[in-house]
């Protein structure tokens, strides 16, 4: 076999990939087997991190070419179905970490000086692709961004990845075009509403909060709410999932379950994260200087959650059996 055919371990760059676990302990002189696993398992979420980038752009770069008239949603729930099994994947890796004993973690982890899983500048760029908005980001030291945690170059991709297109955006934006295909006229897919309300207010067995209904209804009301989805945006996936068994918004529906599994699985990547470092470290300082197990707690929580508002919309469903025979939006040829 020549040195220029290629092969199994030239294809996938085994000689570089296989060794570049070093080992500061290691060099140290002082050898602790477990930092390999360490290593291991923090270069496979970055390899799984880059996966997801992949698919995730594509996704954002396809949403705006889509017809909302046409059911063919050019490969975006295949990806997004990858991106939930990837993160089921290694949310499982927590498991493989948590092997370790503490007290060995301990024996190396002065080792790791300032380096810190907070610089991982993939999941940041996974963050902002999504559309994690920089405000919404809790501060991990007093007067520091999160970008200072890296060199210029990295903090150059950080910034632009801010400014870029993001999954919240088109999908939005494919939220509020749905709304004005489907919906003729917004008075009377107002007043349809109402009558929906109304009659499932009128019913003593039913827990209905009406005000609470009424507005989301009414446009002015709802731009007071403070919701980050627009108000055509909202009602575009209102209208889906009211209708979701209808022939036009099947495969909206899936998509956008798809989007919350997705969101969904971050945020369960986020708490397992979490729960690995109160075990390892208890409530000590993180190598990076945040303040550890209290910092990654806040970075839980729903701020940090790009699609909560899909969650909060099944409190704003109303029954099949109120909907009237007259659908609320005009129905496809």
């Amino acid at each position: 076999m020549s040195d220029t055919e290629l092969t199994y371990d030239s294809y996938l760059g085994l000689d570089k990939l296989l060794h570049c676990q070093d080992l500061e302990t290691e060099k140290a002189g002082n050898k602790v087997d477990e930092e390999h696993l360490f290593i291991i398992v923090h270069q496979v979420f970055e390899l799984w991190f880059k996966q997801i980038l992949v698919d995730l752009r594509t996704i954002v770069g396809t949403f705006p070419k889509l017809d909302v008239k046409n059911r063919d949603f050019a490969g975006i729930p295949s990806k997004l179905g990858r991106i939930i099994l990837i993160l089921k994947l290694i949310i499982g890796h927590f498991e493989i970490i948590e092997t370790m004993p503490p007290a060995t973690f301990l024996n190396f982890r002065k080792y790791l000086k300032s380096g810190s899983g907070f610089q991982s500048l993939q999941f940041r760029l996974i963050e902002n692709t999504l559309g994690l908005l920089k405000e919404t980001r809790k501060a991990h030291k007093q007067g520091k961004d999160y970008t200072d945690e890296f060199n210029a170059t990295q903090r150059v991709e950080a910034e632009k990845s801010e400014k870029g297109p993001s999954l919240f955006a088109v999908f939005e934006n494919w939220l509020e075009r749905i709304f004005r295909e489907f919906v003729d006229d917004k008075k009377t897919y107002c007043d349809g509403l109402e009558k929906m309300v109304d009659a499932w207010s009128k019913d003593a067995g039913n827990q209905c909060d009406k005000d609470a209904l009424m507005g989301i209804i009414e446009e002015k009301k709802y731009e007071k709410s403070g919701k980050r989805l627009s108000y055509e945006a909202f009602h575009g996936a209102l209208l889906i999932s009211l209708y979701q068994e209808d022939p036009e918004f099947q495969k909206a529906y899936e998509t956008i379950k798809l989007v919350m599994d997705v969101d969904a699985l971050v945020s369960k990547w986020r708490h397992s994260h979490v729960l690995m470092v109160h075990r390892m470290l208890g409530k000590k300082t993180g190598t990076g200087g945040t303040s550890g197990y209290d910092y990654l707690k806040k970075t839980n929580e729903d701020d940090y959650r790009v699609f909560i508002e899909l969650f909060h919309l099944s409190a704003f469903l109303i029954p099949y059996e109120y909907k009237p025979k007259a659908a609320l939006y005009k129905q496809g040829e």
